[in-house]
């Protein structure tokens, strides 16, 4: 396969997991904001900003957050690289210059959502709240991968379409309980402290509220939540699974066999995934979950760099 579809294929997959997640993360915020408006304590706008990675771009162009500005920049802004909007048309614009080597289906399908997509009006959905903008967003995610593993070989071109989501997905994953985790945690004696309804949109924002009941069969508890999407086995949304879905597509890309490494992505995502399988959730809180959350993502920017190295022939430039 030319390393030019690779990479095409590759940060397709990443753009439409990244809409995908913002969408989530977003809407149930925002809806959680909504509920709690008369409570002491909310979630705040500050930590989605700084998963998108683009909290400081959003002060220079808006200031302080509120739920319309951030939903906004988020949703539509074409100055936010990582708005949805841009995260779709990029991943349309990744399609096009393939689509000789993705079905006709795959590509009527992205081309369809990124105009439904552009048929919203910014204005109305940002007074009307987001939850039908970002429904679409999600559902059109789910039914892009359902028409992609119905109409795609499963050859190489697949497996690094399942590489870009499983990777995009790790990274976000942790950024979530990171950012969350501190935020709901940290002492406010003004505002008192978080209630369930913090660690319930935390789960929802990734699809793992009926899970995580199914598994613990308690009320929500912090460190279940962070086991839950950190280290659980199964879970598609859990750092640990995303990164077992890299490396069994590297594998299949290399055909290299259990016990054994093709080259440097591989290498570091066994190292990443033996850490996931044999630690501990209390380990990992007595050593301090920031510090912890941080060296994965580090590491998922080096499985990133290493990929390209290896198969897109280009440095990434963060």
């Amino acid at each position: 396969m030319l390393s030019r579809i690779a990479d095409s294929l590759f940060w397709l997959a990443r753009y439409i997991e990244r809409a995908e997640d913002t969408a989530r993360i977003l809407d149930v915020t925002f809806h959680t904001l909504l509920e709690q408006a008369q409570q002491p304590y909310g979630l705040r706008w500050d930590p989605i900003l700084s998963m998108a990675g683009e909290a400081a771009l959003f002060r220079q162009l808006y200031g302080e957050p509120n739920a319309h500005n951030v939903f906004e920049f988020l949703a539509f802004s074409p100055n936010n690289p990582s708005s949805i909007m841009q995260c779709v048309t990029k991943a349309r614009e990744n399609a096009r210059t393939i689509r000789d080597r993705i079905s006709r289906e795959m590509w009527e399908d992205l081309n369809g959502l990124y105009f439904t997509l552009g048929n919203f009006n910014p204005q109305e959905e940002t007074a009307a709240g987001p939850h039908r903008f970002c429904g679409r967003v999600i559902f059109g995610s789910h039914r892009f991968h359902g028409v992609t593993d119905a109409t795609l070989p499963h050859d190489e071109g697949w497996e690094f379409l399942r590489i870009g989501s499983a990777l995009e997905r790790a990274e976000m994953t942790a950024r979530l309980v990171d950012m969350q985790y501190r935020s709901l945690l940290e002492p406010a004696s003004s505002v008192g402290p978080p209630d369930n309804h913090q660690w319930m949109a935390v789960l929802k924002s990734v699809g793992a509220y009926e899970a995580y009941h199914r598994q613990y069969h308690s009320a929500i508890e912090p460190a279940r939540v962070a086991e839950m999407l950190i280290l659980h086995s199964q879970h598609p949304r859990s750092i640990r699974f995303s990164m077992t879905e890299t490396q069994a597509a590297l594998r299949a890309i290399s055909n290299t066999g259990p016990g054994s490494y093709a080259n440097e992505a591989e290498r570091l995502t066994g190292k990443v995934l033996e850490r996931l399988r044999y630690d501990r959730i209390d380990d990992i809180l007595r050593g301090g979950l920031h510090g912890y959350l941080s060296d994965l993502i580090h590491h998922f920017n080096g499985i990133g760099e290493a990929i390209a190295r290896a198969y897109f022939h280009y440095e990434v430039v963060a």
